[in-house]
């Protein structure tokens, strides 16, 4: 998959693509907390709410992650901490993120920045 801008999947073409979401661990008990450097691989588009699902793969265990990031105003997709709107960021770049779980240990997606 090229870098690419606007290159958000729907699920079908996502797999037709040679992606394999099953493989992306989402829940709390698979997807570490803190900061660390991921590689965002692709992104598919929610089904049932207005949401883009991120697909990253961390840098430094290899460790493939789900993290969703919602529609927070007409077509922009960012996260309430950051100026990265998802629509229009490169797959298959570098991103330092933070991910945290909240009191009914959900994951948050918190904050992304590209890693220059």
């Amino acid at each position: 998959m090229a870098n690419d801008l606007r290159n958000i999947f729907s699920w079908d073409k996502a797999i037709a693509c040679g992606c394999q979401p099953s493989h992306y661990h989402y829940t709390a008990d698979r997807v570490p907390l803190g900061t660390y450097e991921a590689v965002l691989g692709f992104e598919i588009w929610a089904k049932k709410i207005m949401a883009i699902n991120c697909y990253f793969t961390i840098t430094r265990t290899y460790q493939k992650i789900q993290l969703t990031v919602y529609c927070k105003e007409a077509g922009r997709y960012m996260l309430a901490c950051g100026e990265i709107d998802f629509v229009s960021y490169p797959t298959q770049t570098v991103y330092v993120i933070e991910v945290r779980a909240d009191q009914k240990k959900k994951i948050r997606f918190i904050q992304a920045q590209m890693k220059y």
